[in-house]
């Protein structure tokens, strides 16, 4: 029998043992309480509260400026514009005026059914289908040639939905979420087939162009993966030096251009693992909330890129004849959203018939009369107040919260909105030649 000291000692002993495995048990959890403290921050500092007013705004109409900046916000007499070597005149005393009598768009229908404010959407590439996500953890999935019923509810995911894209053939949903993982959703089964974790919350996620099996997600811990389904242990992993906002995979599939909280710009080669290209946007380098590309209607790399940011501001650039080879020109600067709170997202529509124009139709031209919507290169975003804008053409109005994303059907002039107001609104074309107020 073992006698009472020893008995005594070994059990002080053991207790010493706990208490040592407890207090370091407790240090590394503390340990990772700071990470996600320092992440949760960062994370509000670039995401949350970043509106800053444009300092310049009350000079800039008052001066030539290049690129072609406009602000249908702010009224003023007649102003000259500069774009490259040409100049014109605009008039902006009346431009509120102007936008409601040229009126363009109408709402059509509007999808209730999220219990949270409604973050993200995507028409599927058939058109048929329209996938959102949403604060109440929920993908849900609608009907887009009815415009009338909800096809069904994806749950899955334990904290809000921050971005949704649809698989080229329209079969699968990828879903990023602030719960860490990516989920891929087979729509025909409403069932999720596969789960991957992310290093910190995702926030934005892409298909892939060249394979469905694939797909890109960005971090809010700076980190670019590229996963592919039938290897999920080989993950190919980026550093940024900033949290990735958004990203776009280029057509080609072996090129990836992201936005970060930085204020940057980059195109990253993923056979290198680095990027080849980065600018910043511009002098404010303020965050990247979002980049839109333009769509192709032959197959090849859009040419047109959009970059919202919270300056403000929605950067329009010309990426050339062979992107992504050649560095993005600025071209246009655009005023008259909002960007703070969750990021705003904006959506080009590309008519069939402006495939040939080496120059985009752009805000002054779309107001042309002899130009109908199926003619024009327009572009939409999301603003945070309570309407989705289109520049010089029309303010949206209906939404009662902020509009957190567009996104335009892919080959007919259908816009679709999403709100903090926990719903969706389709908007389409009033008759040529009529209006409708």
């Amino acid at each position: 029998m073992e006698p009472p000291i020893k008995k005594a000692a070994t059990s002080i002993s053991s207790e010493r043992d706990n208490i040592d495995k407890l207090t370091r048990e407790n240090k590394t959890l503390k340990q990772k309480v700071d990470i996600l403290e320092k992440e949760n921050m960062l994370l509000k500092k670039s995401i949350y509260d970043l509106t800053v007013k444009y300092t310049a705004a009350a000079a800039a109409h008052q001066q030539k400026i290049s690129p072609f900046m406009i602000d249908f916000e702010e009224p003023s007499q007649e102003c000259e514009i500069n774009l490259g070597n040409s100049t014109g005149k605009i008039l902006r005393n009346n431009a509120r005026e102007n936008i409601r009598e040229g009126r363009t768009f109408h709402q059509k229908s509007e999808f209730k059914g999220h219990g949270g404010g409604v973050s993200a959407i995507q028409f599927s590439p058939c058109g048929k289908m329209l996938a959102s996500g949403s604060f109440d953890k929920t993908v849900r999935i609608w009907d887009a040639v009815s415009l009338q019923k909800e096809q069904a509810c994806l749950k899955g995911h334990t904290l809000n939905v921050s971005d949704v894209c649809w698989s080229n053939d329209s079969r699968s949903v990828l879903s990023g979420a602030y719960d860490q993982t990516c989920k891929f959703w087979d729509v025909e089964t409403s069932k999720y087939t596969h789960t991957y974790e992310s290093e910190g919350f995702v926030q934005c996620v892409m298909f892939n162009p060249q394979d469905n099996n694939i797909f890109v997600s960005g971090s809010s811990r700076k980190v670019l993966a590229i996963i592919d389904i039938r290897k999920p242990e080989s993950v190919l992993s980026f550093k940024d030096d900033g949290m990735i906002n958004s990203l776009y995979v280029c057509r080609n599939g072996q090129n990836i251009i992201t936005g970060d909280s930085l204020g940057y710009v980059k195109t990253w080669d993923i056979r290198t693992g680095s990027a080849f290209q980065s600018f910043p946007n511009e002098k404010t380098k303020k965050p990247v909330s979002h980049i839109a590309v333009s769509k192709s209607l032959d197959g090849e790399e859009p040419r047109h890129m959009a970059v919202n940011s919270y300056d403000n501001l929605i950067r329009i650039y010309d990426r050339g004849i062979e992107p992504p080879k050649i560095q993005p020109r600025l071209i246009h600067i655009l005023k008259g959203y909002k960007n703070k709170g969750w990021p705003i997202r904006s959506s080009f529509f590309l008519g069939k018939d402006c495939m040939h124009l080496v120059e985009p139709l752009w805000v002054v031209n779309k107001m042309s009369k002899d130009k109908s919507l199926e003619e024009s290169l327009l572009l939409a975003t999301g603003s945070a107040d309570p309407y989705a804008t289109g520049e010089l053409l029309q303010r949206l109005e209906g939404h009662t919260d902020f509009v957190y994303a567009v996104d335009f059907h892919p080959f007919e002039p259908i816009l679709a909105s999403c709100s903090a107001d926990f719903t969706i609104k389709i908007w389409v074309p009033n008759a040529r030649g009529k209006k409708k107020m």
